[in-house]
């Protein structure tokens, strides 16, 4: 049995949809606790959505996380659960939301179509799949029911693929992507902390080209190990390889937004 369920959406919360989603889940699962990891997601935002569901798998990996941000409700996509081989276990639609929050828990083990008909509630509204579908089967997981209870298993193969890529190699050089910009400015990359350290870029400096901005950064433990206005690079809480400002914003510094490519490569 889980204990928390991790709540990611686009929701805001300045209406209905996050505290009626809660609610259905209480009435499913009383003992469960859900934690509202973020929902002030941009309306429509898969990109984020995902950036910040992996990151909430990789600190709570034993969590049930449930992800919405679904532009296509009810428009035929499928609604999943995904267990990790890690053993998260990933509720949302199959929009490629949940595709990076494997990445962080060892891969996709299995993956299951929830049919609405083995809830114990009522037909799904088209446009809100969240409360009478993937928030009671993120409740019924949570009381120890099986993934494949829900519905049928599905091929990976079919999954509709990520709203980004993770970083490649190309030489000496990471190609990769700015996946997210937090609230401060801070850019973060998709290239997670593991491959930092298999890199050895976990010391030294790193030279990141962005758009028309070159710039060499230490990589640094935390942004007090530089400055004031002094650019860092670091592996922040989300568990992503950071380009960050002291007290300041990189996104603002350097023009850059989520969906830009960088280089990035070591200096030593």
């Amino acid at each position: 049995m889980h204990s928390i369920i991790c709540f990611t959406s686009d929701f805001g919360i300045g209406d209905t949809w996050v505290g009626m989603c809660h609610a259905i889940i209480y009435r499913a699962c009383p003992q469960v606790r859900v934690v509202d990891l973020a929902h002030d997601i941009p309306p429509f935002d898969v990109r984020k959505a995902a950036a910040i569901a992996a990151a909430g798998v990789w600190q709570l990996p034993e969590a049930i996380h449930l992800v919405v941000a679904d532009p296509g409700v009810g428009g035929g996509r499928r609604d999943l659960v995904i267990l990790t081989r890690n053993g998260s276990l990933l509720v949302g639609p199959d929009n490629g939301v949940l595709i990076p929050a494997t990445w962080r828990s060892g891969g996709i083990g299995e993956v299951y179509s929830i049919a609405p008909s083995q809830l114990d509630y009522q037909p799904p509204l088209a446009t809100f799949h969240a409360r009478d579908v993937l928030a009671p089967a993120a409740a019924v997981l949570a009381c120890g029911v099986e993934p494949s209870a829900l519905g049928s298993e599905v091929d990976p193969e079919g999954l509709s693929r990520a709203p980004f890529e993770l970083g490649h190699q190309e030489g000496d050089t990471m190609i990769a992507e700015v996946i997210d910009v937090d609230r401060f400015g801070s850019l973060r990359f998709a290239i997670p902390e593991d491959a930092v350290r298999r890199h050895g870029w976990d010391s030294g400096r790193l030279e990141i080209v962005l758009g028309h901005a070159q710039i060499t950064v230490p990589f640094a433990t935390t942004f007090s190990d530089v400055g004031e206005g002094e650019p860092v690079a670091l592996i922040d809480s989300s568990g992503w390889l950071t380009l960050a400002v002291r007290l300041g914003s990189a996104a603002e510094r350097y023009g850059a937004d989520a969906g830009v490519s960088a280089r990035i490569r070591s200096t030593r």
